[in-house]
């Protein structure tokens, strides 16, 4: 897993929805893809000139207010206590439709 780069730091420091999308950007980072977090969001593509995903981290309150991620569209992935589920799911997502 790689670390969060310093313009994550930021993110990091306060706890909650902030620090798990670091952590989960390091982890898409360690799958070769490019991630980063942009006004508390966090955008992941293959490169930085292919179209990508939005994910956020929010509280989620049938869920007795636990931390998931959630698609920016506001549609729910999976917990963050789950990230490779997330990994899963991102990757499934950016993967080119069959021709």
């Amino acid at each position: 897993m790689e670390w969060p780069r310093e313009t994550d730091a930021e993110q990091v420091i306060g706890p909650g929805g902030a620090g798990r999308l670091a952590s989960l950007a390091g982890t898409l980072r360690g799958q070769r893809l490019t991630a980063e977090i942009v006004d508390g969001r966090l955008h992941v593509t293959h490169d930085p000139d292919s179209k990508g995903v939005v994910l956020e981290c929010r509280r989620r309150a049938s869920d007795n207010d636990q931390w998931w991620f959630s698609w920016a569209n506001g549609i729910w992935l999976c917990e963050a206590d789950h990230p490779m589920d997330a990994v899963v799911a991102v990757k499934g997502a950016l993967r080119p439709p069959p021709e």
